[in-house]
């Protein structure tokens, strides 16, 4: 009697390349990438908000911000500069940085829409205030329902967590840019704490056909009031991506020595207001707020083209969504994704399309 053929063990079906979302990712799903991870096991975790500086050319290139998922620029007090919030959830560098301190936007917005962990140097404080003076960033972290999940020197967390590297990106740097996070030491510091759980993560949508309506662009500025900076994305038909520019030089991850380079670029116009807090005591300048609850106007830039969307946020623990003129979630291009925040009433940015 023959014996019978041994049976071949089916090999598991790869997932499909989408599209994905608003809801329903599959288990190795980015649900902020819309893109297939080796290792599902690095999705079980929360994403990693890092505060990182943009002070001036002195603290450029940034380290890391080419291994994020996501970053936010937004106007900091006095309108005159801007400061960057990195995610990092898929992937992390071996540190990022330089790490300087949160803002109202972080505190009211960011971490609770991504239910994530945040690494900062520290935040303004009114301990030298008179009573019944205003809670400035510190105040406004130790009450936040997410205190155990913030990480700062101010706060007690250094290294391995946080350490002091001198002379990056240049050698004889000031001290207060020498701070960096590291991802891993963070994350295993989270776990400790047990704060490390999976949050939801639904909201956005990715499909690689390009949706219709766009309007061909190769190139957008938004060039910020005060210091700025002026910030340019160039689109490169070769890789697909938008190629990152800050008063005309090119940025570059100090990491890779590789330009910046992001999948989709979105403009959210929200309104800012100066909070009832002074920021900068020396100059007098007031914390700025952005209200990204609510809906507004956006421009989402992908493939080579823009397009007029409107974003919409329900509540401060869901991700803000954008959704095109039919009122369906517009699909963004699987991939990174860099985030400007506009003021539209005060000192708002100059933003210009070509064509």
């Amino acid at each position: 009697q023959q014996a019978a053929a041994p049976t071949a063990t089916p090999e598991p079906s790869p997932t499909p390349l989408g599209p994905y979302g608003p809801t329903g990712f599959p288990p190795d799903v980015n649900p902020l990438t819309g893109l297939v991870v080796d290792d599902p096991a690095v999705l079980d975790r929360r994403p990693l908000l890092v505060k990182i500086s943009n002070e001036s050319d002195v603290v450029r290139p940034q380290s890391g911000l080419s291994f994020a998922d996501h970053v936010w620029e937004y106007q900091m007090e006095g309108f005159a500069q801007t400061r960057y919030t990195a995610v990092f959830y898929s992937r992390a560098p071996e540190y990022a940085g330089s790490v300087r301190s949160a803002r109202l936007i972080d505190v009211e917005h960011l971490v609770p829409m991504y239910g994530g962990l945040l690494a900062l140097s520290g935040g303004s404080s009114n301990l030298a205030d008179p009573p019944g003076s205003p809670p400035r960033i510190r105040e406004l972290l130790l009450a936040a329902p997410y205190r155990d999940r913030v990480f700062s020197e101010q706060m007690g967390v250094s290294d391995p967590y946080l350490v002091r590297i001198p002379d990056i990106p240049r050698p004889g740097i000031a001290g207060y840019h020498t701070l960096f996070a590291v991802p891993a030491e963070l994350w295993r510091l989270a776990d400790e704490r047990g704060v490390n759980q999976r949050p939801v993560l639904d909201g956005l949508a990715f499909d690689y056909n390009v949706p219709s309506g766009g309007i061909p662009t190769d190139e957008m500025t938004i060039d910020y009031p005060g210091m700025g900076p002026k910030h340019t994305w160039r689109y490169d038909p070769e890789s697909g991506r938008w190629l990152s520019w800050t008063d005309d030089e090119p940025d570059s991850d100090y990491l890779t020595g590789e330009q910046l380079a992001f999948d989709n670029v979105v403009i959210i116009y929200a309104t800012h207001y100066e909070a009832d807090f002074l920021e900068d005591d020396y100059a007098k300048l007031y914390s700025v707020g952005v209200n990204l609850l609510g809906e507004g106007q956006a421009v989402l830039l992908r493939d080579g083209q823009r397009f007029e969307v409107t974003w919409r946020r329900s509540d401060e623990n869901s991700l803000i969504q954008f959704f095109d003129a039919s009122g369906n979630v517009i699909p963004f291009k699987p991939g990174t994704t860099w985030f400007h925040t506009a003021s539209i009433y005060i000192f708002p940015p100059e933003v210009t399309f070509s064509p």
